[in-house]
């Protein structure tokens, strides 16, 4: 298993500092129990935040300690304990042990405020740190999927122009330019017929996309009679497409843009393009 992820995550420095939600918590620990490298990354966290908080530990000014020096004597009592053997009495100094208590007390205090900033402000380093790793990660998901994208559609012109490669140099294919009906407009298709077996194709690629609602229609006509040789799809216009089997003795073909779905009969209005078959 890939635990790089979990690692790198921030979910662990958070679970030292115990800031994670009780749940999420239950996970990190349910993780070092059956994966020893997550036990070790918790140990070294903690390590890592015992170290900071010692350097960030605050050392009182020689100025306190001799005041707080100076304050013992009148607080403090001065017990002579006589020796058994008639000597001078041993002086034994005694402190009052809640004064040496609270000392103690205010400078641990002020060692837990000092590591208590110190992991405020590494868990707030570490939320800010795991939403930009976040933000980069969608980020680059969205570019392999465009990237991916990208590649598939230039898989696909590839395709396409080596069928058209195939198909301009077969010799039992006939090539038919099909040019649009208005001067003005420029606008054309080709189409590859094979008279013998009637196969045939046609590469739209140059037609612009046909408006909503609408879609191309393919014809050939025979003595000046139209017979449908299929709709051009509306989804891979830039490709070329396999139509209908066509009849013998074809003249000519032509592309007319009618209601989606196609008609039994072409309307004339909107004829597109045409060619005739030399």
């Amino acid at each position: 298993m890939d635990l790089s992820c979990i690692i790198q995550s921030g979910d662990l420095e958070l679970y030292v500092l115990g800031m994670l939600p009780p749940e999420e918590a239950s996970k990190v620990e349910t993780l070092a129990q059956l994966f020893p490298e997550i036990q070790q990354e918790l140990d070294a966290i903690a390590s890592t935040f015992e170290a900071g908080a010692m350097q960030m530990a605050v050392t009182p000014s020689s100025s306190v300690k001799d005041k707080l020096m100076a304050s013992l004597p009148a607080k403090s009592g001065v017990v002579a304990i006589p020796e058994a053997n008639g000597s001078p009495a041993k002086v034994v100094e005694m402190k009052p042990v809640a004064e040496q208590r609270s000392s103690f007390s205010k400078l641990a205090i002020a060692a837990s405020w000092g590591l208590f900033l110190l992991a405020g402000a590494f868990a707030v380093y570490l939320y800010n740190g795991n939403q930009q790793l976040k933000t980069d990660v969608a980020t680059l998901q969205q570019n392999a999927t465009t990237s991916e994208q990208q590649v598939a559609e230039l898989n696909k012109k590839v395709s396409s122009y080596e069928l058209y490669r195939q198909l301009k140099s077969d010799p039992s294919l006939t090539s038919v330019a099909l040019a649009s009906v208005k001067p003005e407009v420029k606008q054309q298709a080709e189409v590859f017929w094979n008279k013998t077996t009637g196969e045939l194709f046609i590469d739209p690629s140059s037609l612009p996309p046909a408006p909503k609602g609408k879609q191309y229609q393919l014809w050939f006509l025979i003595d000046g009679q139209p017979t449908d040789a299929g709709m051009i799809s509306l989804t891979d216009v830039a490709s070329i497409q396999k139509m209908k089997q066509t009849k013998p003795g074809a003249q000519m073909f032509a592309i007319t843009l009618e209601d989606e779905g196609g008609k039994p009969t072409p309307d004339l209005s909107a004829l597109v393009v045409a060619g005739k078959v030399s």
